[in-house]
């Protein structure tokens, strides 16, 4: 039986493992409605305002902490990266709510369980250089130019370490996403369904330098020819043009081929296959067609259309 220390924390942190014990304790299977009710509630809440507002409350904590982990099944069901994205931050975000009422020493008690030791120094808060440059978000406040760095350590303020922390939180509910589909109990599978979520995907946005021919089909979709589009042109360009880490192209793939499907929903194009033609691209140091080919290969594609007025000054890549 969990203490009320540990579940006062599971409910703050439900990505914790003092959560993951209190939830080990039901059989999640045996579906309670009421928490299919609370966790579609909650991930409705994600998306409309980008953030679960914590409550600090005393009432209901576990009926809220096992109402995450149906939010994580009925995410799960659309196999939507940008969907495990938006919801990740959301929950990130409420932790970081529960982070800014909390005591310095559970602060420091779910860093270490996010994998950053934080040590006091000080009057503030420091850590590790490697663990920073991990786990910063993608904002000019945390810019090396702007971070105290002194002996290999980064220090803060306690605003700040928030920040991080709250990043390093997203990191770690996604990382768990999306649950498999035979994990999913099918009446949270049939409810996610009546959910209408808005069409999302990851925001694609190309390293410096020229925008190329392949950037712009990554803004457009196309209805047809899609599988070619993969495997000729898309996996070998983001691992060994723009040099993106396989799970990275795979996110930008996915979702690029979610929004073809606002044009052609029909396709049998999953994940794994994804991933297996970006895997086989970084193997065989494959590049992608040049404009030229693709023209010939992929006559499906309205190239024309595709570059508009660049026709003539777009990048070819290949010549």
């Amino acid at each position: 039986m969990y203490s009320q220390d540990e579940l006062d924390f599971a409910y703050k942190y439900p990505f914790s493992e003092e959560a993951k014990s209190v939830i080990a304790e039901l059989d999640l299977r045996k579906v309670d409605q009421k928490h299919i009710i609370i966790g579609k509630a909650r991930v409705e809440e994600a998306f409309q305002n980008e953030r679960i507002e914590y409550k600090d409350t005393k009432y209901g904590r576990e009926d809220f902490i096992i109402a995450y982990a149906y939010a994580r099944m009925i995410v799960s069901v659309f196999r939507n990266l940008a969907y495990n994205a938006k919801y990740a931050g959301a929950e990130a975000n409420r932790a970081a709510q529960a982070m800014e009422k909390d005591s310095e020493h559970n602060i420091i008690r779910i860093s270490k369980e996010l994998g950053i030791e934080v040590k006091k120094s000080g009057d503030g808060l420091s850590v590790d250089f490697a663990q920073f440059l991990m786990n910063a978000p993608q904002s000019e406040d945390f810019s090396l130019a702007n971070q105290r760095l002194t002996n290999g350590v980064i220090l803060f303020d306690r605003h700040q370490l928030i920040r991080l922390l709250e990043n390093a939180a997203k990191k770690r509910i996604e990382s768990g996403l999306p649950i498999k589909g035979d994990e999913i109990p099918k009446l949270v599978a049939d409810y996610a369904k009546t959910i209408k979520l808005p069409i999302a995907k990851l925001e694609y946005k190309p390293k410096a330098g020229k925008i190329t021919w392949v950037d712009k089909l990554l803004e457009t979709p196309i209805p047809d020819c899609r599988h070619r589009t993969v495997n000729l042109i898309l996996a070998p360009y983001l691992v060994n043009v723009r040099g993106y880490p396989v799970e990275k192209a795979v996110e930008v793939i996915s979702n690029y081929i979610t929004l073809c499907k606002t044009v052609n929903p029909d396709t049998n194009i999953t994940e794994r296959y994804i991933k297996y033609q970006c895997e086989y691209a970084k193997a065989k140091g494959m590049r992608t067609l040049s404009l030229k080919r693709a023209r010939t290969e992929l006559s499906a594609i309205d190239f024309n259309l595709l570059l508009g007025e660049d026709k003539k000054s777009v990048d070819d890549l290949n010549g």
